[in-house]
C-alpha cells in the first residue's frame, strides 16, 4: 500500500500529459514487477490514437495498445488465447498478460496494458487490484494534464489574439496583419500549413464575392500556394465563407494546388469575421501522420479567427479580474456586489445595475417578485430609474438570456440566470457613445461568467448553510450560562466547519464542566470526529464530573475510533459558587488566567499526552481556585501557533492581550482576542475561544414586590462578596441598588398590581456594573418637605460613580456602576 500511494502521487506530480502516461505505464511495471507495459489512448471514433510503450518494440506496443479488454482482462498463459495471434512474434514468447480500461469523465480514455515472457509468471488478483486502483489514479492525474494542456493552448490563442487586436477590425484584410494571423495559426495549432483565403475584390466581403484568393501562406508549400483563386460556389473553403461556420475536413471540394494535392490529412477552415461580415477564410492543415482536429479546436480556433479582438482580446485580462472577484466571494450577495463594481471599473462607467427579479410558481405559471437593486457607481432605486429604461430591463428580463441590448446611445444591458430568478445587468457610461460590437461580445463573455459565478456561490453557499448548521449542532451549546463567552472560526473555506470544539455542560450537582478540544485535520471529516467525540465526552462526565476520568474513557474511545487519535482536550469542572476549578489536559495547550490586578498565570498542572494513544493511561488533576474578578480562557493551538514562531510566543501574545482589554465585556474581549491574533491572510487553523470570569454575571427576575426586597438584597450581598467587594463598598451598592428596584416597584406599575423586576450585576475587574429595569412607566415623584421621598436618585448618584436611567416605550432602565477600592 505505501508503494501504492508513493506512485500514485508521483503519477500525478506532473501536468504534462505525455510525462503523466509514461509515468503510469512505469508505476503500473514497479507495482506488478512486469517486464513490458503500453498504454493506448482511443480517438473519438475508438480507433487507437497515441500509445505509450514501456520496455518494449514500437510495434509489439501499438498492436498490445489496440487490444480490447472490456472490463478488465488478466491471461495467464497468452499462447493459448486467440489473441495472441493479433500479436507480432516475440523471442521468447509472451505469457501473461494483464489488462485495464482507463475510464476519465464516464468516458474511455484508453487501457493499460502488463505482459510477461517469463514462463512460470502470472498476475495475481492483488496485483489487478493494486492496478485498478493505480488506474483510478490515473483517471484523475490524466484528467488534470488534459485539463491544463486545454488550458495553456486556450492561453496560447489568447495571447495570439492580443497581437492582432488592432488589424483585424482595423483596415484592409489584405495588409500584414493577416499574414500574422496565419502565422499564429500554423504555430498554435502545430499545423504543417495554413492559408488565409480573401474575396478577390478587396471592397467586397464574402457574401457577395464570387471568388477567393490565397492572400497569406505559412508553412510548407507556401510558394506554390500564394495567389492561387478558389470559386464559392462548390467549393469546401466557400461554403465556409457562405455559411461563416467552421469544418474539420481531410478532404476538400475543389482542389487548391499546393494545399489538397499534397496527400490526405487533418484540415480545420474557420471564417474570420469581424463586424459582423465575413472578410475571408482561415484553412490549417495538419501533418499526414498527426492526430486529426477533434472538435475542441472548433471553438478554440473559431475563436481566434472570430473574436480575436473582441471576445478573446479584450476579454483575457477582464474575465480573469471578474474572476477572481467572484472566486473569493462567500455569498451571492457578496459576488453581486463584487461583480457590478468591477464592470464599472472595466468600462469606466458612471453607473451600474444589477437587478435580480426572483421568480415564483403561481397559478398562471411563473411569476415575478419585486426587483432587487445593487448599484455601482450613482445610487438608485427601482423607482429613480427613467422609465425607457425600466422596460428595456423588464423586456431583457423576458427575453433571452445573453443578448446584448444597446439601443440607447451610452448604455447596455444583459440577462442572465440568477440562482433567485432573472439577473439584468444595466450599464451606464460616462459618455453618450454607441455599445461597439467588442462592448457587446465582452459584455455577453463576462455575463456568462458571471451567471456561472453566481450558481457555484449559491450552491456553496446551501452547502455552507447545511454544513454550518450541522457543525453548530455538534460544536456546543449556543445558549451559554452566564460568565462565559465564546468564539468559533473554521479554516477550511468555503464549507467552514472543522475539527475543534467546545462544550460548556451544567452538572447536576451544580457545577459546570467545561470542554476544548482539537481533533487533527479540517473540513468535514473532522467535524464528524468531532461530534462523535464531543457526545462521548458529555456523557462520560454525566456518569462521574471528574476531568480525568472522562478523559480516561475518551482515550478508550478515541483509540476505536478511525480519525481520532492524537485528539487534544482539555476538560475542567468549575464551582461557580467558590471559584473552584478541577481541570485535566490531554496535550492541549494550558489555559491561561489572568488576575484582576493583571497577574497572569498558565494553568499547566494535570497535563499529559494526547488522547488514544494509551488506552490505560492515568490521567492527572490540578486544582486552582479562580480569584474574584480574574478571566479564565481555554483555546485551542489555532489562536496562538504560527509557523514562524514558538508556541510560548503566542500564548504569551494571547495572555497580554486579555489583559490589556480586561475591563471590557467578556463578548468585547472575545472579539479583540480574535480580532489581534488573527493573521493577515486569515486563520489557517480551527480556532475556538472560551472565556468564563469569576463570579459569572448575577441575573434575577423577581415580581415587582416591596416584600421581594429582602430576598433580592441577600442575593445579591452573597454575590459582591463573590465579587470581591469589601462589606462597606457592598453596602453602598446595596443601598444603591435598593433605591432603583423599590422605585421600580413604586413608580413603574403603580397602575398595575402585576409587574416584573429584573436585576443584572457584572464584575468587571476594576468595576461592579448594575441595571435594574422594569417594563412599566416609571416616574420619580417630586421630593416632598420633610420627607425622604423623591430623594433617591439623587442618593444612587452620591453612592455610585455613575448613574444612567433610559426611558422608553418597553419600560426604565437605570445603570449603575462603582470602581472596586
Amino acid at each position: 500500500m505505501e508503494q501504492l500511494v508513493r506512485l500514485i502521487v508521483d503519477v500525478g506530480s506532473d501536468l504534462d500529459l505525455d510525462v503523466t502516461l509514461r509515468r503510469i505505464v512505469s508505476a503500473a511495471l514497479e507495482l506488478t514487477e512486469a517486464k513490458y507495459g503500453a498504454l493506448g489512448t482511443r480517438a473519438a471514433d475508438g480507433s487507437l490514437g497515441l500509445f505509450v510503450g514501456g520496455g518494449i518494440d514500437a510495434d509489439t506496443a501499438r498492436a498490445l495498445a489496440g487490444l480490447p479488454v472490456g472490463q478488465g482482462l488478466r491471461v495467464d498463459d497468452l499462447q493459448a488465447h486467440p489473441l495472441a495471434t493479433r500479436l507480432p512474434a516475440h523471442q521468447p514468447p509472451l505469457r501473461a498478460l494483464l489488462g485495464l480500461p482507463i475510464t476519465v469523465r464516464d468516458s474511455d480514455f484508453g487501457s493499460l496494458y502488463l505482459i510477461d515472457d517469463r514462463p512460470d509468471r502470472v498476475f495475481a488478483p492483488s496485483q489487478e487490484a493494486a492496478v485498478r486502483a493505480l488506474a483510478m489514479a490515473a483517471a484523475a492525474a490524466i484528467d488534470n494534464a488534459r485539463l491544463f494542456e486545454r488550458e495553456r493552448e486556450s492561453a496560447k490563442w489568447m495571447k495570439a489574439s492580443r497581437e492582432i487586436t488592432a488589424a483585424l477590425l482595423s483596415g484592409d484584410p489584405q495588409t500584414r496583419p493577416l499574414q500574422l494571423i496565419v502565422n499564429r495559426a500554423l504555430e498554435l495549432a502545430d499545423a504543417e500549413q495554413a492559408i488565409l483565403l480573401v474575396p478577390d475584390e478587396p471592397e467586397l466581403t464574402s457574401s457577395g464575392a464570387d471568388t477567393l484568393v490565397v492572400a497569406a501562406t505559412a508553412g510548407r508549400y507556401s510558394s506554390e500556394v500564394i495567389g492561387r483563386q478558389v470559386p464559392m460556389d462548390g467549393s469546401t473553403t466557400g461554403s465556409v465563407a457562405r455559411r461563416g461556420l467552421p469544418l474539420i475536413t481531410d478532404s476538400f471540394q475543389y482542389p487548391i494546388e499546393g494545399f489538397t494535392d499534397v496527400g490526405e490529412r487533418s484540415a480545420i477552415v474557420m471564417p474570420l469575421i469581424a463586424d459582423d461580415a465575413v472578410l475571408g477564410v482561415i484553412a490549417v492543415a495538419r501533418r499526414p501522420h498527426q492526430a486529426a482536429f477533434d472538435e475542441a479546436y472548433l471553438d478554440l480556433v473559431n475563436d481566434f479567427a472570430r473574436h480575436a479582438a473582441i471576445a478573446l482580446a479584450l476579454a483575457a485580462g477582464r474575465e480573469h479580474a471578474l474572476n477572481r472577484e467572484l472566486a473569493q466571494a462567500d455569498t451571492v450577495d457578496g459576488a453581486l456586489i463584487a461583480a457590478t463594481e468591477e464592470l464599472r471599473r472595466l468600462w469606466r462607467a458612471r453607473r451600474v445595475l444589477a437587478v435580480t427579479f426572483p421568480t415564483y410558481s403561481s397559478s398562471a405559471g411563473t411569476a415575478y417578485g419585486d426587483p432587487n437593486i445593487v448599484v455601482a457607481g450613482d445610487s438608485a432605486r427601482w423607482s429613480d430609474v427613467p422609465a425607457e429604461t425600466r422596460q428595456i430591463l423588464l423586456s431583457l428580463r423576458d427575453g433571452d438570456f445573453l443578448t446584448p441590448n444597446a439601443v440607447l446611445p451610452g448604455s447596455a444591458g444583459i440577462a442572465l440566470q440568477h440562482p433567485d430568478g432573472v439577473l439584468v445587468v444595466w450599464i451606464d457610461l460616462n459618455e453618450q457613445r454607441q455599445f461597439t460590437l467588442e462592448d457587446q461580445t465582452l459584455l455577453t463573455v463576462l455575463a456568462g461568467r458571471l451567471g456561472q459565478g453566481l450558481q457555484r456561490v449559491h450552491r456553496v453557499d446551501q452547502q455552507r448553510e447545511t454544513a454550518l448548521a450541522l457543525q453548530h449542532a455538534i460544536l456546543g451549546p449556543a445558549d451559554l450560562p452566564s460568565g462565559f463567552a465564546v468564539r468559533y472560526q473554521a479554516a477550511s473555506r468555503p464549507l467552514q466547519v472543522g475539527g475543534d470544539w467546545y462544550d460548556v455542560v451544567r452538572l447536576d450537582d451544580g457545577r459546570i464542566a467545561l470542554v476544548v478540544g482539537d481533533c487533527v485535520g479540517h473540513g468535514l471529516a473532522a467535524a464528524t470526529v468531532m461530534g462523535q467525540i464531543r457526545s462521548a465526552c458529555r456523557a462520560l462526565l454525566f456518569e462521574n464530573p471528574s476531568p480525568a476520568a472522562a478523559l480516561e474513557g475518551l482515550d478508550r474511545f478515541t483509540a476505536r475510533l478511525p480519525g481520532a487519535q492524537c485528539t487534544t482536550a482539555v476538560c475542567a469542572v468549575l464551582n461557580p459558587d467558590t471559584g473552584e476549578l478541577v481541570y485535566s489536559s490531554a496535550g492541549h495547550p494550558p489555559p491561561i488566567l489572568i488576575h484582576p490586578d493583571g497577574e497572569r498565570r498558565l494553568l499547566d498542572g494535570g497535563h499529559t499526552i494526547a488522547l488514544g494513544l494509551r488506552r490505560d493511561w492515568a490521567r492527572p488533576e490540578a486544582t486552582i481556585t479562580l480569584p474574584a474578578r480574574a478571566t479564565l480562557a481555554l483555546y485551542t493551538d489555532g489562536l496562538v501557533e504560527r509557523r514562524t514562531q514558538p508556541l510560548e510566543h503566542g500564548i504569551s501574545r494571547a495572555a497580554g492581550l486579555i489583559h490589556g482589554a480586561q475591563t471590557s465585556t467578556l463578548n468585547d474581549l472575545a472579539d479583540h482576542v480574535m480580532s489581534n491574533l488573527a493573521p493577515v491572510d486569515g486563520y489557517q487553523d480551527d480556532v475556538v475561544l472560551l472565556l468564563y470570569r469569576q463570579p459569572a454575571a448575577l441575573e434575577l427576575e423577581f415580581p415587582a414586590d416591596a416584600g421581594q426586597l429582602a430576598q433580592a438584597r441577600t442575593t445579591l450581598r452573597n454575590w459582591l462578596s463573590r465579587a470581591g467587594v469589601n462589606p462597606q463598598q457592598a453596602m453602598d451598592v446595596l443601598i444603591a441598588a435598593g433605591e432603583a428596584i423599590a422605585n421600580g416597584i413604586e413608580h413603574g406599575y403603580r397602575h398595575s398590581s402585576r409587574g416584573t423586576i429584573r436585576l443584572t450585576a457584572t464584575a468587571l475587574p476594576d468595576q461592579v456594573q448594575l441595571a435594574v429595569s422594569d417594563s412599566g412607566s416609571w416616574q420619580a415623584a417630586p421630593a416632598e418637605a420633610g420627607s425622604n421621598r423623591g430623594r433617591g436618585i439623587a442618593l444612587m448618584r452620591e453612592l455610585m460613580d455613575d448613574l444612567v436611567i433610559t426611558r422608553n416605550t418597553a419600560g426604565t432602565a437605570v445603570h449603575l456602576s462603582v470602581r472596586i477600592i
